[in-house]
């Protein structure tokens, strides 16, 4: 039999089990398959909270057809148990234990350790020549010293190694900036949380703000987050509390509910809050008696509670399908974490509809904050205002194709997405803040994301398609530039910043398109000149409503945009 390193490459295939898997997760093990045979190492998998990355990784003993033994890492108990469930209702011949606290299990076939057990002794009772394959779930943790240590013991970095390291996670940005490149290649396969909606796999969201008298301004931030004393402290009042219960009343009453709080009182006095309203409510918290926690999540999966509150135990291996409402009273400004705490309620469940999100929105000039509309690239500050959040993304899409002039940032209400392309305050013609001091051209907010500068048509080629210098953020923490001629696209370039990428694109067109230069440059005397009766025509046979002082250098962008 051919094979190939320490797994059997004639194989690389899901055998049949009992376990029916869902066509991107077949998709996701052949995949990694191939890149493993392609040379790839160490590997990410990116799939939204709800999709199964556990069953994923469950197969990896009959996909692969190891020779040697597997090892799982996590942090959190719920996340080995669950993990110990899914890969015995695959093979229950398969000897599978746990390696947390007083559990021990490092002789057998597929080891399931808490990273915060696995050091020291217990580390060094792991033979690295007996372990083939590495998965690491919640791999947005893989950073940090803790997680490296084990990798360096096992030789998952050696030169030449022979090693897969696979890492699952619903969130591959880190909110201390610290990039996943640190620890992976790549990312092997990727799903996005419109895309699994879209596909019918998680549950549509509808998204409300509710608006609170709280001020963020004063609160401290320590490793890209809120300091938690200091956060709970400026949140954890009478009013603000009775705000929450009072958005649940009017906009999810009915709906099982869990609050994510910023701390232990906190958790205890929202819950409290509830109670005093009407409502069956209790709080979880990690110190808390596991015996005591499962039975009140047990109540809320019954319906017999309609909402429990918590601080930082739901946000990471809790799966209860039914929960149909999230209310975010602990304000962050971590991405990943918020995508964790939506993640809770994205499953779907016979009989649940959608889930619906409610942000607290506390008053802040200082701090951006994670919020609904940064899952689907929606204005920040955006006014959902109950809407389906894959509808109003959808509309944003469909402005940015028909009116890519309309900055869509600047809408606050999701109804006014109807007329912005009528209302003059709502143009956009000058290259965004963030990469203005770092260019000398006509760059542009890209609608799908990232940024774009249209150049004219190669001079000596008057017939060939328009060029389109794009830059985008990837999901390792990178940007790369692209340039799209017609239906083609290729990666022309990447940086591991913004400004970076900004610099090589315009040093590309120094380079390639000296032609094009008097055409992007926003310094460019005729830039500053009234418009040209010609572009005034042409906008308005477009339905194009012409501002007032409308430079002949931004009716040119709006050609640009109409034409390319």
């Amino acid at each position: 039999m051919e094979t190939w390193g320490p797994f059997d490459a004639s194989s690389l295939s899901c055998k049949a089990s009992t376990v029916r898997l869902r066509p991107y997760q077949q998709e996701c093990l052949s995949v990694l398959g191939q890149r493993y045979l392609a040379g790839g190492r160490r590997l990410l998998v990116s799939l939204p909270t709800g999709t199964g990355k556990t069953v994923i990784f469950s197969q990896f003993p009959r996909h692969f057809r190891m020779k040697r033994r597997l090892l799982v890492l996590a942090h959190r108990r719920e996340l080995l148990d669950q993990a110990l469930a899914k890969f015995r209702d695959v093979d229950d011949t398969l000897s599978v234990g746990i390696e947390q606290a007083d559990r021990s299990a490092l002789d057998a076939q597929v080891v399931l350790a808490s990273v915060q057990t696995l050091q020291g002794k217990r580390l060094t009772a792991l033979a690295p020549e007996q372990f083939n394959l590495v998965v690491v779930d919640e791999a947005h943790h893989a950073v940090a010293p803790s997680y490296r240590r084990i990798f360096e013991h096992l030789g998952v970095f050696a030169p030449g190694t022979a090693k897969l390291l696979v890492g699952f996670t619903a969130t591959p940005r880190r909110g201390d900036k610290q990039g996943l490149g640190q620890v992976f290649e790549e990312i092997a396969y990727s799903r996005g949380l419109e895309e699994m909606i879209r596909d019918g796999f998680l549950c549509p969201i509808r998204g409300w703000r509710v608006r609170s008298g709280v001020s963020l301004d004063a609160v401290k931030v320590r490793a890209g987050d809120f300091v938690e004393s200091a956060l709970a402290e400026a949140v954890d009042n009478a009013p603000r509390n009775d705000l929450l219960t009072g958005a649940y009343e009017k906009l999810a009453k009915g709906r099982r509910c869990i609050v994510f709080c910023v701390n232990v009182q906190h958790a205890q006095n929202v819950a409290c809050a509830f109670r005093k309203a009407g409502f069956r409510s209790q709080a979880v918290w990690g110190a808390m008696g596991l015996q005591d926690r499962a039975t009140v999540l047990r109540e809320l999966a019954r319906g017999e509670l309609d909402v429990v509150t918590n601080c930082n135990v739901l946000t990471e291996g809790f799966d209860e399908p039914s929960v149909d409402c999230v209310l975010m009273a602990r304000p962050t400004r971590s991405l990943g974490l918020y995508v964790q705490m939506v993640g809770r309620g994205t499953r779907l469940h016979a009989g649940k509809g959608d889930l619906l999100v409610i942000d607290i929105a506390d008053n802040t000039r200082k701090h951006a904050l994670a919020g609904l509309g940064a899952l689907f690239d929606l204005p920040e500050g955006m006014q959902l205002g109950g809407h389906d959040a894959l509808a109003v993304a959808g509309q944003i899409r469909q402005m940015g194709t028909r009116f890519p002039w309309v900055d869509t940032s600047l809408v606050r209400r999701a109804e006014d997405l109807a007329l912005a392309a009528e209302r003059v305050e709502f143009f956009r013609l000058d290259p965004p803040e963030e990469i203005e001091k770092y260019t000398r051209f006509t760059w542009l907010r890209a609608p799908a994301g990232g940024y774009r500068l249209v150049l004219p048509r190669p001079s000596n080629h008057p017939i060939a398609p328009p060029q389109t210098l794009v830059v985008r953020p990837t999901l390792l923490g990178d940007f790369e530039i692209q340039m799209v001629e017609g239906a083609e696209e290729r990666t022309v370039g990447r940086s591991a910043t913004l400004p970076g990428a900004i610099e090589k694109a315009d040093q590309l067109v120094h380079r390639q398109r000296k032609d094009a230069l008097k055409v992007v440059s926003q310094s460019a005397p005729w830039r500053r000149q009234e418009p040209t009766d010609k572009q005034l025509a042409f906008l308005r046979s477009k339905g194009v409503p012409v501002p007032a002082n409308l430079t002949r250098g931004q009716a040119s962008l709006l050609v640009s945009y109409l034409v390319s």
